[in-house]
């Protein structure tokens, strides 16, 4: 009988090892190429920030004084003052009544009348145990400037109320100009650092003595930025301007020049990217440090994904190649087989044995093939998350920030309260995994009878921090007995889109207002999210929609958010639109089928 040519053999392969060799090689060469490049980055970014911080900070305190600069002037012109002044004692007790009213309209610290000799004579907090009324401050820099050039300024803490404030005074005189005592008004400032202590970094404001005024950092607060002279410790004694807080160094060393305008410094453990800014009418300087670890566990995370990328694209090229093997084998299976076939072929009129064996040989074969082609797998990409991921992350970072604070604060429960959320946050980022894989796949959703209003607010919660930095007015009032039927985590993800979207819209609106209001019309539940941005242009409303349609810049969005809302909307059985409104801004209206519970039911995705 005929026996088949032996098929050729196959052509040896490249050797692995060695191109693996030298893609570990090039990897490591990229990571540390994107290690060096997020670092510069990194440190742009900070210098870039502290700049905008330090001018944010510096304009915050300059408003907190020129909030009350007026006060001491005005009150100084008031003819009860100057009569008090002027010889009539009895009506000390009348003015320290107007002075109380006064400050608690102004909403200042205190406001208090001296005498030529330093002496109070009405105060409003007259009432108090730690009433002014009678106490010599000739001793303070304040009363000093103000009877020698008519005005003063100073910060210090209060001899009689052992609080720290800053002191306006303003001369009162008579009609031929003689001065005849002062007012003097006391602002607080303290509530400014309740406002630093929820940032990154850290914030302190230093006097002219490099004692450290404000700061959002507790355990620098009194601290003196450079060496405690003799000399200083006597200037402090001498005005009382600290009490009996005791002079300690902040311990605050240089340890890299980083251009002209900022340095890398330590100060205790911690290390920083520091700045200062200047406040020459107070004297004072503010600084803002960034903090070096967090930067640098963000650079490592950067090279860590690079690192990963490499591996991944590695990956690729070996399951590429590995495909091409496969379909090699597959032409030279078919072209073996073709051959065996003719070969069976023309011995079938001479051998049936041969023909029957050959057949049988011909279907293993075959089975062969097909098993081989099953086990060729196709990869899948999975579907762009990073757009849903990102709030959660920012808002995870912002608590993690304040729980860090909380503790070296020894407020354990706020921080374990900060921990719970970033629970939250975390099975909500599943959930929004999980909910984006179920729009790409369009995959059944079970629903429940749910609080609309409950989403709205803990989308609000979400965003409470972006709200508060991007200084917007949301009005949301929420309702009471409104209920759907649907996913609450999906349903969330609606409203963080739709409130995201609309502080975006209102960044460069003079008047920043997100006014969201949820009630019943007719069978629907109906739930408007209004900013007072500009507004759509009608093709930009006409595409809003549309997935990947974005109108923001390259970099800041997917143009996912509202594709996806728009799914969830429908697969929930209602529908969501766009329009604009009369007085300017947009308008997104959602209408969802009101439910009582006895009104649950299961809607599928299409």
């Amino acid at each position: 009988m005929t026996r088949p040519a032996a098929p050729p053999s196959a052509r040896p392969s490249h050797p692995v090892a060695p191109l693996l060799l030298l893609a570990a090689l090039l990897g490591g060469l990229v990571v540390a190429w994107v290690y060096q490049r997020a670092r510069i980055e990194a440190l742009d970014g900070a210098l870039v920030m502290g700049q905008q911080r330090l001018g944010l900070y510096a304009s915050t305190i300059r408003a907190a004084l020129d909030r009350f600069s007026y006060l001491p002037a005005t009150m100084a012109l008031d003819r009860e003052v100057i009569e008090v002044l002027g010889g009539h004692p009895s009506q000390a007790a009348a003015l320290s009544a107007k002075l109380e009213t006064i400050n608690a309209g102004a909403r200042s610290a205190s406001l208090y009348v001296m005498d030529r000799r330093g002496v109070t004579v009405a105060a409003s907090n007259w009432r108090t145990e730690t009433s002014y009324v009678g106490n010599d401050y000739s001793f303070r820099p304040y009363f000093t400037q103000v009877m020698t050039t008519g005005t003063g300024r100073f910060f210090g803490i209060g001899v009689t109320t052992k609080l720290p404030g800053y002191f306006l005074a303003s001369a009162v005189r008579t009609a031929s100009g003689e001065i005849i005592g002062s007012v003097v008004v006391k602002i607080d400032l303290e509530t400014l650092e309740e406002d630093w202590g929820g940032g990154d970094g850290a914030v302190m404001v230093t006097d002219e003595d490099g004692m450290v005024i404000l700061t959002s950092r507790p355990l620098w607060k009194y601290a003196v930025d450079g060496p405690v002279t003799t000399e200083l410790r006597r200037k402090l004694d001498a005005t009382q301007r600290y009490g009996a807080v005791p002079l300690r160094p902040l311990e605050r060393q240089a340890l890299l020049q980083l251009g002209e305008t900022a340095r890398l410094e330590q100060v205790g453990e911690s290390a920083f990217v520091a700045q200062s800014q200047a406040l020459d009418e107070e004297g004072w300087a503010i600084h803002y440090l960034a903090d070096w670890e967090v930067m640098e566990s963000n650079v490592r995370s950067t090279a860590a994904l690079a690192g990963l990328g490499w591996v991944a694209f590695i990956l690729l090229l070996l399951y590429l190649r590995q495909r091409r093997l496969v379909l090699k084998a597959k032409l030279d299976a078919k072209e073996t087989l073709e051959r065996l076939v003719a070969q069976r072929t023309e011995a079938l009129s001479a051998e049936i044995v041969e023909r029957q064996r050959t057949e049988r040989h011909l279907r293993e074969t075959q089975d062969e093939l097909i098993h081989a082609g099953k086990m060729a797998a196709l990869g899948q990409m999975s579907t762009a998350i990073a757009h849903e991921l990102n709030q959660p992350l920012a808002a995870i970072q912002t608590f993690v920030a304040s729980s860090r604070i909380f503790v070296e604060r020894g407020d354990a429960e706020t921080a374990g309260a900060n921990l719970t959320m970033i629970d939250d946050l975390c099975r909500r980022m599943a959930d929004i995994i999980r909910h984006l894989r179920v729009f790409a796949r369009k995959s059944p959703v079970a629903s429940q009878v749910m609080d609309p209003a409950a989403s709205v607010s803990r989308a609000v919660a979400l965003l409470a921090v972006r709200l508060r930095q991007a200084d917007v007015d949301l009005v949301w009032a929420p309702p009471q007995g409104l209920m759907v039927a649907g996913d609450p985590g999906r349903l969330d993800q609606v409203f963080v889109n739709l409130l995201a979207n609309a502080v975006d819209a209102v960044a460069q609106s003079p008047a920043r207002r997100i006014q969201v209001d949820a009630m019943a019309v007719g069978e629907d539940v109906v739930i408007t999210v209004a900013d007072s941005g500009p507004g759509l242009t009608s093709d930009v409303a006409d595409r809003v929609f549309e997935p990947f349609f974005t109108t923001k810049d390259v970099g800041e969005g997917l143009g996912l958010g509202l594709s996806l809302s728009y799914g969830i909307i429908r697969d929930m059985g209602g529908s969501i639109r766009v329009e604009n409104r009369s007085g300017g801004g947009a308008v997104f209206l959602i209408s969802l089928p009101a439910v009582g519970c006895e009104g649950l039911h299961v809607t599928h995705g299409k």
